[in-house]
């Protein structure tokens, strides 16, 4: 190898070793202060205390609607029950998922076996289970309307579930938020 190339790769090491080999070269810096002055306040979501009415009715809908109180139920009754809950929902691309929870029974028979419930929400007049800011919330507190429907399914009974009780447990409404 000639002189000048030992020279160049003498050179070249000697840079390397000085800036990764913990050598004293040094790089001009500056910092600057970005200003904060940010105020953030948080939105809400929250449910109100549901307001049942007269609690459930037998056959809703029908001729012979009427309060149930402790009538014997047959194949193909149905018991319903409308609650009205206040939403409050405040916040920017707020959404909401409402849910009612799967009815559970204190105890299982051949009736718990032949109860379907079932639920329906209508929010500020609108059917869904979804509520947005574009179209279901338009203001700070909206009306849902919440329908449970159970129902004695005539179309499988079968007489293992005559002179049975059931008692249905309480049912847990949720908003649930989510980011859209």
């Amino acid at each position: 190898m000639n002189k000048a190339a030992k020279g160049v790769l003498a050179a070249g090491a000697g840079v390397a070793l000085l800036v990764g080999g913990g050598g004293t070269l040094a790089f001009w810096s500056d910092t600057e202060t970005i200003p904060g002055g940010l105020n953030v306040t948080s939105g809400e979501l929250k449910l109100g205390a549901p307001d049942c009415g007269a609690g459930w009715v037998l056959d809703a809908g029908t001729a012979t609607e009427a309060p149930y109180v402790a009538q014997l139920l047959v194949p193909g009754d149905t018991l319903t029950k409308v609650c009205s809950i206040d939403l409050i929902a405040t916040g920017e691309h707020l959404e909401a998922t409402l849910a009612l929870d799967a009815t559970s029974w204190a105890a299982a028979n051949a009736l718990t076996g032949e109860l379907a419930a079932s639920s329906a929400f209508l929010v500020n007049g609108a059917s869904t289970t979804t509520v947005t800011e574009a179209d279901a919330l338009p203001a700070t507190t909206n009306e849902i309307v919440a329908t449970i429907e159970v129902v004695f399914t005539g179309a499988t009974a079968t007489n293992a579930s005559q002179a049975l009780s059931a008692a249905l447990n309480d049912l847990s409404f949720t908003a649930t938020q989510a980011h859209p």
